[in-house]
Formats: structure tokens, C-alpha cells, sequence
């Protein structure tokens, strides 16, 4: 799971330091925390085990309070499932803001029913028969976890008979009476032949400690599933159910008063005063402070709620099942967890599969999925324990989502904009334009910025340019400015690419738009030509203040064109003459089995080399990195980089990426030809400063061939080395004779490519 984190005084983002922390689920080596508002904070922690390995835990703790409470949701019926982001948008469909949500009960897989209790918004929709422990919520957030039997009782007057079950599927050959209110379903779902009684409430609810009159509709007897009427109450029960509800029920007529009564066995008050609960067969974990351990053995994903001394709640996820990544963990250990947690009561909830963690992140208009279900996609389920945001817009800034800048680095006497994306609220509300936010800068430099954002950079050093309002700082972003660069190269604008000499023959029409580009750590600062001081050294022509160099139509003449930026100075040598020295030939490959291939190559525009002390070398032995690959192959295929500025690039290291090779590993990427190298977790990096492999070298080239179906085996002595993602583009180089192998019959798939070899290749495929 990847999220962007955001950077804001009222928000903590924090990571966890390497210092390790022995828990009963390993050593803590990561995680993160993120305060959500609402006196809530949601935190990851990640360990390391010597016994199972990774895992990795998603929990939100949360101070009871009026801005966040904790609800049930079972979606619009009992009667089914639904995945955390439809009972989201239940809750939005009903004016409910959903903050942070995790999976509850324990389920029929074949009807969704949940197993035990479901008290929502104060009333029971949701009956078992017998005791469970359960969780409660009251309307003021705090919580409670502890016994739960409720007893429901429906009276004439004169003789009562127990309820059994609410909002459960009456099921053939049982013998209760079951209460179904329209919460239930449209329809009962019976399939056998029972008796209804339908009725009409008239005062009360179905309450813990409260009674409900209720007047009969209609008493009668069907085979099959009726529906339920918005509004009523429907007992019903199998024919060959107990006699004795059966008499009472077939007794009973039209404008009959009932009454229905709720009580909790041996409650003193606490059940009557909860809003909110839900129960789990799943077992009690903790209880006085003491981690239950009489539970089975079997590690699996986990999901609890546990209530601290200070009356604080824990709602806890850990993942499991998914090696590498989290192990999961027996119920025990989730026990001993919840107490390392500081809970002193503790309630097992449905885990597995059906393990989710949701949250709306401050400065987020909507919520994400944190974990990672096991089964690789979002289970259906009964229902959730969410904390419903009861905030309301109070239009204070507190999250900036500022546009992305990788590179924030700049050469002195360059302009930049602070452009805002969206802007939140204190209550997470977004805000609308014009955001009341204004700009300062922190600098000891002569950089200033001005009201709309505009960043006016001088000099050398930070500056911090911070976001404010009238309630204190929001967000910061750091500038770096340079006045002096440590390399300044030379670009042709026809074409980008890299000049380090000029070698022309006389009288000839010639004029080069260049384009100067300033480096500090191997790193470009953003600049434009006019930054730069151009000046020309010699007859050999003329040079703008926009870097338009014109030929001067003279033979024999040499020169310098100059260009500089504070103390440093960067110097293209031009010769003017009659025979020009070919921009192919450099110093180092006189005599190397590959100088042809090198010098065919250079002209037509596919590789180029570097200029050491006024000379242009190729070092044709030297290891070619994966940004140079990927330069070369886009050259080949002369592809029109323009085309490919909006492509984002997935990788987690692509702000690692040289400015120079950037719009050639855009276009390599969306065309299929580069796709990076895939992370243990999924992710991919592109490693641009890496030396090739050969074997990834002759799969990128073989994307760049028509498709084989009859691609022969290879013969190396060292195939087995092979890996399995580059048998076809290494299969197809062979077939096609591109490729064949060293003189001891290996073909070294692992090593380091060369960049004599990667020309000689590439100038190949041409050829054939």
C-alpha cells in the first residue's frame, strides 16, 4: 500500500525511528502516525520475527468525544453483504461522514446475517439467542465492552412468549418466533409454510429497557417469503415449530394490542445507555487487563476493539496470510497484543479474509483502504464499526495539498509558482477559491515571494517558503538556490541532445538554438538561457542572450563559445574549416574492434559520447547504465519525446531520475520498451544510474522486434543462468544472429552490458 503523506503543523506524520521495540509480534522496525482530527490518531507498525517474519498492523486510537463517534453500519438490510466502500457510501448516501471503519461480526456466508447482537442508533436490529460478549458505544463515544443477553419478550396482556431471534432467517423445522422489522430485507425469505402476524408500531422503540405497543394487521398462514412493509413488524415462525408460540401467534387478530419488551439479564443500566453495539461469537481477549489465552491455535489476519484504563478505544487490524509481507497471529498473541496496547478489556472480532481498515486522511475528500485484505480483494460482509464525523465546515485552513515539485532546486535569478492543488479545512471539509492563505519567506538569502505565490530566487542558500493564515502556519516547502553551478551543459534545442564541440565547414548556412542547463551534485537546476552570460571567443560567429549561435561564413577559423553562470564557465570549442572532423571520431576508439559501429552509430544520431579535458571520449569498455539504455533505444526508434510530457511515471525512484534522461524513460515507458525492475512489494524502480544487465539489455531489445511464435532454444553453456523474464527477448536476438555468444560458448546473462556491445546490438538490429 503506497499513500502520500502529508506535511502540515496541524497534522503528525511521523515515522518510527530503526530503534527496535521487542512486542509480542517481533522487533518494531517501521511504521507511521497520522493524527486524523477528532481527538483520533491512526498508526502503523511494522515487526520483524524470528519465527514467522514480517507483519504488519493498521490501528486507530481514539479519546471519546462530540466531533467522532463510533456507530454500526449494516448497510440498507441484515439480510446480505457488503464490502467497507459500499458501507461507506451508505453512509454518505444517508449525510454520514465516515472518519475511520473496520469490519465487525462474525457472518452466515450463505445469508450475510450477522451472528450475534447489532444495536444501531439505539435500536436492536439485530437478536441472537443467548449471551455474547459485545462492544457498546454511547452517544457521547465512550465505550464499554462486557456480557450482552437480551431478552424479548411479546405480550398480550394476559400470556407472553419469548422472541428468540430479531431480524434473523427464520429457517425451516426450527422451532422460534422470529421478529423481523423492514431493516431486515423487502422480504422474510422464508421457504416453507409458517404463520405471519403482521403488525403496525405505534409507541416506543426496540430498545434495551424499553417497551414498544405495537397494533395487528393481518394474521395468516403462507407457504413461502412475503414481503416486509416499510414500517411494520412481522412475526413469524414454522408451522412445526414450539406449540406453545404457535397457539399464542394463531390466537391473535386484527386491532390487537401487543406490547414487545427488551431487557438486558442482569444489566444495571450500562446496555440501556448504549447507542451502538455489536457483539462477536469471536470470544473475549482481554478482561480486567488479562489476556485471555483459551483459544485455539491458528494464525490469521485479525481485526479487535479493545477499550484502555483512560477509556480510550483501539480499533485494530493486523494482516496476515501473506508471506513476506505480514504473517498474521494466533488469537492468544492478539490477546497479549491489545494489552501491550494498554487495553484493559478487549473484543475478538471477525478476522481472515474479512479483515479491513478504511480512513479518510485530512487533506482527502475520500477514504482508503489502509490494510491489505488477504484475499486480495475487498470480502463481503455483515457490518462495521465506523467513527461517524460529526464535524461541520469551519473554513480554517489546515491541509494545503500543494502541486508536486521533485526538484526544487534552482539557479540564482530563476522565478517559481507555489500553485495550490486543494486546501482543507480544520473539520477536513475542502475549501474553495481564493483560499486565505498568504506567503513568507524564511531565507537568509535575497529571495522574496509575493501574495499569489510567486518565488522570486536569488543568491545562495535556503529558502523556506512557508503557507500561513491567520491561525498560524500550515505548510512549508524547501527551495534550494545556487549562484555559482559545479557543471553547466550544452543542449541542441532541434534535437536535446548534449553538445560538447562544433566542428563545421566553412560558408555554410548554419544556426544553432542551444540551451544551457546548470548542475549542482549531478543534480539540474531549473534556469533558462537568459540566466546565462553567452560570449563568443574567436571569428567564429555570433551568440544572443538567448543562446541562438549564428556561423560566421569564414574558413579556418576556431573559437569558443562561452558560457557562464556566476564563477563558473562552461566552453564549447568550434572549428571552422574546410574539411571538418566527423562528430563520430573520438580519441578513445582508434583501433577498438568496435570504432566502425561507434563512429555509424554516432552520425546517425543513436549514441553519443563525453567530453575529459577537452577531448570526446565513448569509453566503449566502461558499463552502461540503465538511463543511457533507455537514452539510446528512444534515439534509435526516433521517437518524438513531446509527445510523451504528460506520462507519470509509477516508480517509486523517479525523482531519483537525471533531468536529462527524464522525457527518454517517459517515452521508453509508455511504449512498452522499459518497464523497471519489480520490487519484492510489488512496487517497481527504475534504478536509472544502475549499469544494465545484459540479460536486461537484450529484453528491452527485444521488445523492439516483431513478435516470434517459433523462437529456437539457446545453446550457451551458461542458459540455465537465463532468468525466465528474458528467454523470449534474448531467444529472438539469437534466432535473428544479433547475438551469439563469447568464444566459450556462454553468453554471461547477468554481467554488466558494455556500451561498445549495447552500440554493436543496436547497430545490428539495424541491419538486419
Amino acid at each position: 500500500m503506497r499513500k502520500k503523506m502529508l506535511i502540515f503543523a496541524a497534522v503528525i506524520s511521523m515515522m518510527i525511528g530503526t530503534t527496535s521495540y521487542a512486542a509480542v509480534l517481533g522487533e518494531e522496525s517501521g511504521g507511521w502516525s497520522t493524527y486524523m482530527g477528532a481527538s483520533t490518531y491512526f498508526h502503523n507498525a511494522q515487526f520483524n520475527s524470528g519465527s514467522v517474519g514480517k507483519q504488519n498492523e493498521y490501528y486507530v486510537e481514539y479519546t471519546p468525544n462530540s466531533e467522532a463517534v463510533p456507530v454500526i453500519i449494516n448497510g440498507y438490510s441484515i439480510y446480505g453483504t457488503r464490502n467497507i466502500k459500499q458501507a461507506e457510501q451508505y453512509m454518505e448516501d444517508n449525510g454520514l461522514r465516515p472518519l475511520v471503519g473496520i469490519n465487525a461480526d462474525y457472518f452466515s456466508f450463505k445469508t450475510g446475517i450477522p451472528m450475534g447482537y447489532t444495536i444501531s442508533n439505539g435500536e436492536i436490529i439485530s437478536k441472537e439467542y443467548g449471551g455474547q460478549d459485545a462492544v457498546g458505544f454511547r452517544a457521547d463515544g465512550t465505550g464499554f465492552i462486557r456480557w450482552l443477553d437480551i431478552k424479548t419478550t411479546l405480550s398480550d396482556g394476559a400470556n407472553d412468549i419469548d422472541i428468540m431471534y430479531i431480524n434473523k432467517w427464520c429457517q425451516a423445522g426450527f422451532d422460534p418466533v422470529y421478529m423481523l422489522t423492514d431493516k431486515f430485507g423487502d422480504t422474510t425469505k422464508t421457504a416453507s409454510e409458517c404463520i405471519f402476524v403482521i403488525c403496525t408500531p405505534n409507541e416506543g422503540r426496540i430498545r434495551v429497557g424499553e417497551s414498544m405497543r405495537i397494533t395487528v394487521d393481518d394474521v395468516f398462514i403462507y407457504n413461502g417469503s412475503i414481503e416486509i412493509p416499510d414500517g411494520k413488524i412481522v412475526f413469524v415462525m414454522d408451522r412445526s415449530g414450539n406449540s406453545e408460540c404457535y397457539d399464542f401467534l394463531s390466537r391473535l387478530h386484527a386491532g390487537q394490542t401487543l406490547t414487545v419488551s427488551n431487557e438486558a439479564v442482569g444489566d444495571d443500566g450500562t446496555w440501556a445507555s448504549a447507542e451502538n453495539a455489536v457483539s462477536s461469537v469471536g470470544g473475549r481477549l482481554v478482561s480486567n487487563g488479562v489476556a485471555n489465552f483459551n483459544f485455539e491455535a491458528g494464525a490469521a489476519p485479525r481485526t479487535a476493539v479493545g477499550v484502555k484504563e483512560n477509556g480510550n478505544i483501539i480499533f485494530y487490524t493486523l494482516d496476515g496470510r501473506q508471506r513476506g509481507y505480514s504473517y498474521g497471529a494466533q488469537l492468544k498473541t492478539l490477546a497479549q497484543r491489545m494489552v501491550e496496547l494498554g487495553c484493559v478489556d478487549a473484543l475478538n472480532l471477525d478476522g481472515g479474509g474479512s479483515t479491513v481498515i478504511s480512513a479518510r486522511f485530512p487533506g482527502n475528500s475520500f477514504s482508503s483502504v489502509v490494510n491489505s485484505p488477504s484475499d486480495g480483494y475487498l470480502r463481503n460482509v455483515a457490518n462495521f464499526i465506523f467513527l461517524k464525523d460529526n464535524r461541520e465546515k469551519s473554513n480554517i485552513p489546515w491541509i494545503v495539498n500543494l502541486k508536486e515539485e521533485a526538484n526544487t532546486n534552482y539557479l540564482s535569478g530563476m522565478s517559481a509558482r507555489i500553485e495550490i492543488e486543494s486546501m482543507y479545512d480544520t473539520a477536513n471539509y475542502q475549501m474553495s477559491e481564493p483560499y486565505d492563505i498568504k506567503f513568507r519567506a524564511d531565507t537568509a538569502t535575497e529571495s522574496t515571494v509575493n501574495d499569489e505565490g510567486y518565488l522570486y530566487l536569488n543568491g545562495t542558500g535556503d529558502v523556506n517558503v512557508v503557507l500561513y493564515s491567520d491561525n498560524g502556519d500550515v505548510i512549508s516547502r524547501l527551495y534550494t538556490v545556487f549562484e555559482t553551478p559545479e557543471d553547466i551543459k550544452i543542449y541542441n534545442q532541434a534535437d536535446w541532445k548534449e553538445i560538447d564541440a562544433i566542428y563545421t565547414e566553412a560558408n555554410e548556412e548554419l544556426q544553432l538554438n542551444l540551451s544551457a542547463a546548470a548542475y549542482v551534485n549531478n543534480v539540474e537546476l531549473h534556469s533558462n538561457n537568459r540566466l546565462y552570460k553567452w560570449e563568443i571567443e574567436g571569428d567564429i560567429g555570433t551568440v544572443t542572450e538567448d543562446g541562438i549561435f549564428t556561423l560566421a561564413k569564414s574558413a579556418n577559423a576556431e573559437g569558443k563559445i562561452k558560457i557562464s553562470a556566476g564563477g563558473y564557465t562552461k566552453e564549447i570549442p568550434v572549428k571552422i574549416s574546410d574539411y571538418p572532423k566527423p562528430p563520430s571520431v573520438f580519441y578513445d576508439i582508434d583501433g577498438h574492434w568496435a570504432e566502425d559501429i561507434i563512429t555509424q552509430m554516432t552520425a546517425s544520431g543513436v549514441i553519443s559520447g563525453m567530453e575529459e579535458d577537452g577531448k570526446m571520449l565513448f569509453k566503449p569498455d566502461n558499463n552502461m547504465t540503465r538511463a543511457e539504455f533507455a537514452s539510446m533505444i528512444v534515439n534509435y526508434k526516433n521517437l518524438d519525446l513531446s509527445k510523451y510530457e504528460d506520462v507519470q511515471l509509477k516508480f517509486t525512484d523517479t525523482d531519483d531520475i537525471p533531468l536529462w534522461a527524464v522525457k527518454a524513460i517517459k517515452a521508453s515507458y509508455s511504449e512498452g520498451i522499459i518497464l523497471g525492475r519489480i520490487n519484492d512489494d510489488g512496487t517497481s524502480t527504475f534504478a536509472p544510474y544502475d549499469n544494465i544487465t545484459r540479460a536486461e539489455a537484450m529484453t528491452i531489445l527485444g521488445r523492439i522486434l516483431p513478435e516470434d511464435s517459433d523462437l529456437p532454444n539457446l545453446p550457451f553453456a551458461d542458459a540455465s543462468l537465463i532468468p525466465q523474464w528474458a528467454q523470449d527477448g534474448m531467444k529472438k536476438l539469437y534466432s535473428l544472429g544479433i547475438i551469439n555468444g563469447y568464444e566459450d560458448n556462454t553468453i554471461l546473462p547477468n554481467n554488466n552490458i558494455k556500451r561498445a556491445e549495447s552500440a554493436a546490438m543496436l547497430y545490428k538490429i539495424e541491419n538486419k
